[in-house]
């Protein structure tokens, strides 16, 4: 099964170690799922990525073809709060369906990369003792 990633298994080292397949990181191939957002969930101190809907956008991320031994650990690296669905990707100019892992619940605002927490931990000092 091909596998869209858009998260932190986008990493072709962290993708392997988790699978236990050191050729599973070297497969990956750009693609790109049409129709969806890149959102965030958890705390300010805990991101994790998902997908919504949205239309006129679109996420870049990679393929992965799935072999069955990787399969149930990359589920347990996804762990419970994550479901796995079936969507239609660009790869190589040509649409497939792949499986992609979703968070069951996820706030509607859309993904911005990763603050400093340096920033963030000066930020929430300062107003704590103002």
């Amino acid at each position: 099964m091909l596998i869209f990633l858009y998260g932190s298994l986008r990493d072709p080292v962290l993708l392997s170690q988790i699978a236990g397949d050191p050729r599973l990181g070297l497969s990956l191939r750009p693609a790109r799922l049409g129709g969806y957002a890149r959102v965030h969930i958890g705390g300010w101190n805990a991101r994790y990525a998902s997908v919504v809907r949205q239309p006129g956008a679109a996420v870049e991320g990679f393929v992965a073809r799935l072999t069955a031994p990787a399969q149930p650990r990359l589920t347990a690296y996804e762990g419970s709060s994550y479901e796995m669905r079936r969507v239609r990707a660009l790869i190589d100019g040509q649409y497939r369906m792949v499986g992609i892992w979703m968070a069951r619940a996820v706030t509607r605002r859309v993904w911005t990369e990763p603050t400093d927490l340096r920033r963030v931990r000066m930020e929430r000092s300062s107003t704590r003792h103002a």
